[in-house]
């Protein structure tokens, strides 16, 4: 049995209910039987059918070649063409109008299931069709934007790595050839600055490896439930542990925040980055504060310090690649920890929002969706 749905237009009412019968005879459902062109676009749209009978010379202002294009332009559904006239005319202008079947009144009932299951599987065949072309070219998109984003990461990486690159091999020229004749303390200080530059090039690679997963794995993102208040709590002892008594951190609490989706990785990745911004750019005794405040439908994260600030000039760019801030001085920094926080936020489908004054300390704001379920 067929369970195929079916719109009947034919403005011969007697002719319009015989080939109901038959159509429920074939075990086909009728969605609606109309009789002009306009009806026809009007059921169609309200009531998709799964294929359309359309005589073609029909009551009112339009004819049903007309209304097929419409419908066919509007829902998609394939039109099968029902007319006493078979002239030439009538038939070119019919295939024009792309339609998947044609049948010459009167017809027998073998005629009518044979043309209605050749344009159901013809119709079926070219969605699928165009499904694949569609999906191929989305692929062939990400493939192109995959490969960019490859291609500009190697491009930025080689910049950038060449500066400590450069520091790390003239040190090391330096102490070979002079270095018996220093001092143990300027020989120390060489080492130091060997050291620094290695870090320099092993947080830029870390950074480029975490934006490059971002980016061009979506697989990257994996929210778990977590206990946020405590997961916050956990990070800042680490780094109270790391910056000693230089710095105070002070986490905040607001709300019910023990059972919350989010990735706990990338959150980390997020929470370090601006943590480790807020000590680097804070005076020796500054104080850095993590307020969470868990609401009902979204998480409110802030990070705030005591530093230099931001000039106002420079806060609209500070998520580019590489792009820091002009009164930074000497202070190091690869240029792409914003960048990761920025796409963290945007993989949990949250916003970030900087409040800054030169000179006065810097607060992110952040705002996540609140999840239910992870699939939510």
């Amino acid at each position: 049995m067929s369970n195929e749905k079916i719109l009947i237009v034919e403005d011969e009412a007697i002719v319009a209910e015989d080939i109901a019968s038959r159509l429920e005879r074939m075990g086909y459902i009728v969605t609606d039987i109309v009789a002009s062109g306009e009806d026809a676009i009007i059921s169609a749209i309200t009531t998709p059918p799964d294929l359309v009978l359309m005589d073609i010379m029909l009551q009112g202002k339009i004819d049903g070649i007309t209304a097929a294009e419409q419908i066919y332009t509007t829902v998609k559904r394939p039109v099968v063409y029902l007319t006493a006239y078979g002239d030439e005319d009538t038939l070119q202008r019919a295939k024009l109008s792309g339609s998947f079947g044609y049948l010459l009144k009167p017809f027998h009932e073998r005629e009518l299931r044979v043309t209605i299951e050749i344009a159901l599987s013809r119709h079926q065949a070219e969605t699928e069709i165009q499904q694949a072309l569609e999906l191929a070219q989305m692929l062939r998109k990400e493939a192109e934007i995959q490969s960019q984003l490859k291609s500009q990461y190697i491009s930025l990486a080689s910049h950038e790595f060449r500066n400590p690159l450069t520091n790390i091999k003239a040190w090391a020229q330096l102490l070979q050839l002079y270095g018996h004749t220093w001092s143990e303390e300027k020989q120390q200080k060489s080492l130091e600055r060997i050291q620094i530059a290695a870090e320099q090039m092993n947080q830029l690679l870390e950074d480029i490896s975490t934006l490059g997963r971002t980016d061009i794995d979506k697989n990257f993102f994996h929210p778990v439930q977590i206990n946020l208040s405590q997961f916050c709590e956990n990070l800042l002892k680490i780094h109270q542990i790391m910056i000693g008594d230089k710095y105070s951190l002070t986490l905040i609490c607001e709300g019910n925040c023990e059972e919350i989706y989010l990735d706990e990785h990338l959150l980390a990745h997020l929470l370090n980055n601006l943590i480790s911004n807020g000590v680097k750019y804070s005076p020796h005794g500054g104080k850095i504060i993590l307020k969470l405040s868990c609401q009902e439908t979204e998480i409110i994260l802030q990070v705030q310090d005591q530093g230099i600030g931001i000039p106002q000039g420079d806060l609209h760019h500070l998520f580019e690649p590489f792009q820091r801030a002009t009164n930074v001085g000497s202070i190091p920094g690869t240029g792409l920890g914003l960048v990761i926080v920025k796409r963290v936020v945007e993989l949990h489908g949250g916003t970030i929002n900087i409040q800054s004054k030169e000179g006065k300390g810097t607060t992110f704001i952040i705002r996540l969706p609140r999840r239910s379920t992870i699939d939510n």
